[in-house]
Parts: C-alpha cells; structure tokens; sequence
C-alpha cells in the first residue's frame, strides 16, 4: 500500500516538473526587457535610446506602419504658447496618399507626384494674405474663401511637410526601459524618462514621461511628456495610431481652381 502511494508521488512529482519546464520559459516574454541585446532593435537597450542609431535601418513613421494598418494617424499636441512641430498627418496605407493638418487651419496633401495646400482665408493675418496674394502658386477662390496650390508633377521629397519629426522632442531626454506591451497590436518596449541627455541642452526638465518603443522596428510610437520650465509644468504627447484616413474633396477643388487659373492666364 505504501509502496503505491509513493509511486503516484514520484509520477505527480515528474508531472509538475514537466509543466514547469514547459511553461518558465515564457516568463521573459511576458514580463519586462531581460536586457539581451537581440531583444532590443539597433540603437536601443535596457538602460539607452540612441535616436540617431535608431534611423540607420531605414525605418520610417511614413512607411514602416503601413505594414499592420490601412491608414494611420500621426498626431501630437503641446502647448499653443510653446509650439515647436507643426501638424498631425493621416497616411493611406494602400494608396500612399499623405494628408497633413497644420497650423492656422491649412491642410496639405500629397499622392506621388501630385501636390496640394489649402489655407482658408479667415485663418490667417492680413500680411499673410498679402503675401499668398503675391505669390504666382497660390489661387484665392472665392466661393471657399481660401487660398489653393496645386501641382500634379511635384518631384521634392516630403520637405514641404514636417511627418516624422515629431520624435525629436523626446530625443533631448535620457530613458530606461519598464516593460513590454503592444501598442494597437505593434510589439513595443515601454520607457521610463530619468533626465535630459546634457544640462546645457537648454531642454525643459522632464518631470515624468513614458515612450513606446517599436520593438522589432525601432519606431517612437507614442511618448506622453510632462515638462517643467521656469516652474511651470506643460505637457506634450504623440502617438501613431490606426485611425480612418480623411475626406479630402478639397484636393479637387485646389485642382479645379488651379486649372481656371492657367486657363486665365493662357487668355490673357
């Protein structure tokens, strides 16, 4: 009797030994960074962010996201009295179409070669309006009350917009990384911010912050900044995010306008 109890022991002993064996081995993935350097994309670790390695494998915030959603926003906001970086911007996945929201109500927009600006009229100074008054791109319409550029066979690259830049705020700031989460189903590494990178940065003191790091691509996904200058504390925040991509029929206007225009000129 005695001899068949402990063998149902041993076989319940080797049994949980199994199953722990089967299942510690997830522990690391589950919980925070372990700090190998295979789990960390070029240009960041356990204790660092180096932005600047982060760029060297080309991957981009106009780009790389197109591989988990069909369009996606790029949004950040910050104080109006302390603006910095102009414009959210919408990108479509599938088509490649980028639209931005910049200051002052202005929208551009971007497909290839094809190239457009809005800036209603009612949102903009009286020299403002002199000068998109005196400049041959720009068309006033009049029943939209807004200025209109138009150009089907732009060929600079994405100057005229600052998408991807957005990031750079968190640049001035040291991080140490938490743990590991997803952001809308992108594996990411969560950072604490622990001090600015020089103290002769002229950066606001961080007083608390968190940034999602994209962990297979090395892309800033979201960061949530709480700044302090001159004992004033302000926030800034930024996130890429899966979000529907804009109405945009204001593009055919600016293309409509633009045409009337030549066609105007060719007359006169």
């Amino acid at each position: 009797m005695e001899r068949r109890y402990l063998a149902g022991l041993v076989v319940a002993l080797v049994a949980i030994g199994v199953v722990v064996i089967i299942v510690s081995p997830l522990g690391p993935s589950v919980s925070g960074p372990s700090g190998t350097a295979e789990e960390y994309p070029a240009g960041a670790g356990p204790d660092h962010i180096n932005f600047t390695a982060l760029r060297e494998d080309g991957a981009n915030v106009s780009h790389t996201p197109r591989e988990y959603w069909d369009s996606y926003a790029i949004v950040y906001t910050e104080p109006t009295d302390r603006r910095r970086i102009e414009g959210d911007y919408y990108v479509n996945a599938r088509t490649g179409e980028v639209l931005g929201d910049r200051w002052r109500d202005a929208r551009v927009y971007r497909n290839g070669s094809t190239y457009a600006f809005v800036q209603p009229a009612d949102a903009i100074q009286d020299q403002q309006r002199e000068d998109y008054e005196n400049d041959p791109e720009f068309v006033y319409h009049d029943a939209t009350d807004a200025y209109y550029k138009y150009d089907s066979q732009y060929l600079s690259g994405l100057e005229t917009t600052n998408i991807g830049t957005h990031p750079t705020v968190a640049e001035s700031y040291t991080w140490t990384a938490l743990d590991r989460t997803t952001h809308h189903g992108v594996p990411v590494i969560n950072y604490r911010v622990t001090g600015t990178r020089s103290e002769d940065s002229g950066a606001p003191s961080p007083a608390k912050g968190i940034l999602r790091l994209g962990a297979e691509d090395g892309i800033v996904y979201a960061y949530e900044l709480t700044l302090r200058d001159d004992g004033e504390f302000f926030e800034r925040t930024y996130e890429v995010r899966p979000a529907p991509f804009p109405d945009h029929e204001w593009v055919e206007t600016a293309r409509a306008v633009a045409g009337e225009n030549a066609t105007a000129e060719d007359r006169a």
